[in-house]
Parts: structure tokens; C-alpha cells; sequence
């Protein structure tokens, strides 16, 4: 019966920044001794995201940056990606140029995760988050006078920051006038922050999901774990969705299996109930 299990990472999987606990880490490995192919998808970067990752004892699949990019580790094998390119400029800087945020360019696992950006167009305040949040994630942020000259063709994503009124602004008119895939979802490393990260409008972490399924487990039950707004097209691909209990209220209310926090490993339990499910 063994089909896919797929993770969010932050808030799910893990508490915010910490690796994949011992605990969990070994409980995964039964499931994929098993014969359950674990998959991890999340808003992080490659770079970021496999610092979490790196010490599991087990092959996986790999989605970053809300599935814009697939890899099979851990060869780190790319098997799927969807970018995007420089016809979004003028739509985002429209849609930024009355805003505190200006958008930010994610270049992807194929030239070294770096984030290129032009300083000259966020507040003071942002300017300061966005220092702190980068060293937290161990990003290389290139500063650029303007986005004229920018060494890429292609990209994964782009990503504004700010408030929560700033931040539903952007996320609403990103999908409404440039037809952007950009879910708003609360920023784990400062709670007053939100992230908008927008992506090709056919890529989400369900439509990763969803190709991957296809490829290597048609037919099989999935089972999927998240916490926030950018894993709802996740869960709605599931079989048993489990939410955490820190997730929104609306996600909760989908859920079949509520799990403990991530910092209380919870995403143990929360699977282990759903494996009882599955076997009903």
C-alpha cells in the first residue's frame, strides 16, 4: 500500500530553523524503509532548505521554493522545474512602486541560490529585517543599482516582504493583474512580517505534488503535513491531510488529522494517525 508522504518543512517537520530532530529523522526512516517515498516541500531555497535536511539517512525528493524546482536527493538531481522571466518586471514594479517592499529576485539551485535585490527601493525598516533575515538563512544577497543588467535569464521566484496589510496588498494584485501563483504566508523568523512568494502561476507546492505522483506513485494514497497558506494546494492533493495545531484557523478546519507543534515533534503523531486512517 505505501504511497507518498509529503512535508512541509518549517512549522511542520521542524521548529523554525532547527534540523529535522533526531527523533523525527529516524521515525522517517522507518516509514521510508517501509516503502513510503518522503517528499519535503517548502518555500526555502535549495541552499537553505537542504541545510535542514542534509543528515537524513534515506533518499527523498526535494521541492523548493513552493515547488518552482524538484530535485531527487540526494543526488540533487533537478527531475522538474517551471521559471519564470524579465516580462514580470514592469507588472512588479508597478504593482510595488507604492509600497515600503520592492520584489526580490530568488535565482534558484542552478546558479547558487543567490538573491538579487536593489536597496535603494525598501524603507529603512525593511532594509534592517531583511539584513537579519538573510544571515538567518545563510542567503547571498547581491545588491544591484537597478535590474537592467541582471546575469539571468530565468528564475524560480520572486519574493516581497512586509506588514500584513503591505504584504495581502501585493499577494492580491500579483495574482489579479500579472496571474502570478503568490500565496501570503507569515514569516517564521519575525511574526510582525509576511512573505509574498510568487511563482510561475502553474507551479504551487500541489502541482509539484502532484507531477511527482504521477511519475513515481500513481494510484497510491498521499499522505500530507503543513502548517500555513502556501501548503493549502499541497493538502488539497492528500489522501489524509494533517495540519498543524499552530496552522490558521481555515486550515484546521480542513484538516483530518490535527498534530502537535513542530517544536514538540508532533509531526510523529500527527502521522502515525494518519497511517491508522489510511489502514481503515
Amino acid at each position: 500500500m505505501p504511497g507518498i508522504i509529503a512535508l512541509d518543512i518549517d512549522g511542520t517537520t521542524a521548529d523554525f530553523g532547527c534540523p529535522i530532530s533526531a527523533e523525527v529523522s529516524t521515525y522517517l526512516h522507518g516509514l521510508a524503509t517501509s516503502g513510503w517515498d518522503l517528499v519535503f516541500i517548502t518555500g526555502r531555497t535549495f541552499t537553505d532548505g537542504e541545510r535542514l535536511l542534509q543528515h537524513l539517512p534515506f533518499p527523498y525528493y526535494f521541492a523548493v521554493q513552493n515547488g518552482a524546482i524538484t530535485l531527487q536527493m540526494p543526488e540533487a538531481k533537478v527531475i522538474s522545474k517551471c521559471l519564470l522571466d524579465k516580462r514580470i518586471f514592469p507588472g512588479m514594479e508597478r504593482i510595488c512602486q507604492d509600497e515600503p517592499t520592492d520584489f526580490v529576485i530568488f535565482a534558484g539551485y542552478e546558479h547558487q541560490d543567490c538573491c538579487y535585490y536593489r536597496s535603494h527601493n525598501f524603507s529603512n525598516d525593511l532594509l534592517l529585517y531583511l539584513k537579519d533575515r538573510s544571515e538567518a538563512f545563510f542567503s547571498n544577497w547581491i545588491d544591484l543599482p537597478s535590474f537592467d543588467n541582471l546575469p539571468l535569464l530565468d528564475f524560480p521566484s520572486v519574493k516581497c516582504f512586509g506588514t500584513i496589510d503591505s504584504a495581502t496588498r501585493i499577494s492580491h494584485r500579483i495574482e489579479k493583474e500579472i496571474g502570478l501563483h503568490a500565496p501570503l504566508i507569515k514569516d517564521p523568523f519575525r511574526e510582525d512580517y509576511y512573505v509574498v512568494q510568487a511563482t510561475h502561476a502553474s507551479v504551487s507546492k500541489g502541482s509539484a505534488l502532484r507531477q511527482l505522483a504521477q511519475e513515481i506513485a500513481p494510484q497510491k494514497p498521499i499522505i500530507a503535513a503543513g502548517d500555513d497558506n502556501n501548503d493549502i494546494s499541497m493538502l488539497d492533493e492528500a489522501t489524509i491531510r494533517i495540519v498543524m495545531a499552530s496552522a490558521p484557523a481555515h486550515l484546521l478546519a480542513t484538516a483530518h488529522v490535527m498534530a502537535p507543534p513542530a517544536k514538540e515533534n508532533g509531526i510523529i503523531q500527527g502521522l502515525q494517525e494518519a497511517l491508522n486512517l489510511i489502514k481503515i
